[in-house]
């Protein structure tokens, strides 16, 4: 990281004051963006930032929502929630394939959004350092003890993708699951130059990928349960222009659970020259 431990350890305190701050002004089960009105005149890219306001950020900051998410894949096993514990289970498999093909491996690691830890034990059993952050308050604190007592954890921070309180280039490997897929269009692109604004060597994300069986199988999903699991799923083509805007080049991706889900991780490097000590290639 370009920043010291304890410049670190400073930036996270001074941000967990303000967090604290943020959620004692707030009644409980509301967030700043509750009482958002949208002007009718509002255009594309700004109702986008408002649809990413209201039903995404705002829904993740709900108490309810968050122990449901957790429930979710860690609690109980139903047959209401064998679907979401399976995914779980193959998106922390393919992370840690991911992780374990990383060369050089990671050492300092941003997991944004970190959401209740469901990656927590996957990071702590690689050599890193690991900084977990959330815009969503209610998410970090299921995902304290999942988190506290893994080697190299280095605290939360509650923050916003679309603006990181990082300097450029502060991690070396920065880890975004199960966020592009509910970003509206004119917002997943800057969220994506972000993201690898504050990486040095490697972005791991991922998206929904909209192929036309899955776009089947989401509409016949949401006609059964009324809910769209990917609102946002793009084409390959379309996510390959998003890495290129970003400067990333894309060296591998993982089907998470092929046919049955239309998520894909992606693997990606920062185009650029890199200090020649240590320098592998990752094929």
């Amino acid at each position: 990281m370009n920043v010291s431990d304890k410049n670190l350890r400073s930036h996270l305190q001074e941000k967990s004051y303000e967090s604290r701050h943020m959620s004692e002004n707030l009644e409980p089960h509301q967030t700043a963006a509750a009482n958002t009105a949208i002007p009718a005149n509002y255009n594309a890219k700004v109702a986008a930032v408002a649809a990413y306001e209201l039903p995404t950020k705002q829904r993740y900051q709900d108490p309810s929502f968050a122990s449901w998410y957790l429930n979710g894949y860690a609690g109980r096993l139903k047959l209401s929630t064998v679907a979401s514990y399976v995914i779980a289970r193959r998106e922390q498999r393919c992370i840690a394939k991911a992780l374990e093909r990383c060369s050089p491996p990671p050492s300092q690691v941003l997991d944004i959004p970190c959401g209740t830890g469901k990656l927590a034990g996957v990071l702590g059993q690689h050599n890193c350092r690991v900084l977990a952050a959330d815009i969503s308050m209610e998410m970090m604190a299921l995902a304290k003890s999942a988190y506290e007592g893994q080697s190299g954890f280095r605290g939360f921070i509650r923050c916003d993708v679309t603006q990181l309180p990082f300097a450029d280039e502060s991690f070396d490997t920065v880890v975004c699951l199960r966020l592009i897929h509910l970003i509206p269009p004119h917002l997943r692109r800057d969220i994506i130059i972000e993201l690898a604004r504050v990486a040095s060597r490697r972005l791991i994300v991922s998206y929904g990928l909209g192929t036309r069986l899955q776009r089947i199988r989401l509409r016949l999903r949401k006609m059964i349960t009324g809910r769209m699991s990917a609102p946002h799923p793009v084409n390959l083509t379309v996510a390959r222009q998003d890495f290129a805007a970003a400067g990333l080049k894309l060296v591998r991706s993982f089907s998470v659970l092929r046919f049955l889900s239309c998520e894909q991780l992606f693997v990606l490097e920062k185009v650029k020259a890199w200090p020649a000590a240590g320098v592998q290639s990752s094929r």
